[in-house]
C-alpha cells in the first residue's frame, strides 16, 4: 500500500469514528517509542500535531526525514516520519526530496 493511500485510509477511519458518537477512541496514541511495538515508532499526527502515534518504520521508497532518531528514542519525535528500516537510508533524491533508499 503506497503511502498515500495509507494516509487516506488512517484518515477515513479517524473520520468514521468521530461520526459514530460523542467522542473517538484513538488507539495507537503514544508518548515515547518504547509504548509502540517493533518496526515502529512514537511519530507526530499528520494531523493533529498535539498527537503522536505508534507509526511503522519507512520502506523503502518512502519519504522520510533526515534527522529521524534511531529507534528507540528517548526524547520526544518532532517529524511524522519514522527512520528508514535498518538496512535503508534517508537519502536526498534528484527531486530535493528525502527518501529512504538502499545505500549504494
Amino acid at each position: 500500500m503506497t503511502t498515500a493511500l495509507h494516509l487516506l485510509a488512517v484518515a477515513s477511519l479517524l473520520l468514521l469514528l468521530l461520526s459514530a458518537g460523542d467522542g473517538a477512541i484513538i488507539t495507537g496514541a503514544c508518548v515515547h517509542d518504547s509504548q509502540c511495538g517493533e518496526g515502529t515508532c512514537c511519530a507526530v499526527s499528520l494531523w493533529i500535531s498535539s498527537l503522536r502515534m505508534c507509526t511503522p518504520v519507512g520502506i523503502d521508497g518512502e519519504e522520510c526525514h533526515p534527522l529521524s532518531r534511531k529507534i528507540p528514542f528517548s526524547g520526544t519525535r518532532l517529524h511524522h516520519t519514522c527512520p528508514c528500516q535498518p538496512h535503508l537510508k534517508c537519502l536526498k533524491t534528484a527531486d530535493n526530496r528525502y527518501k529512504c533508499l538502499s545505500p549504494s
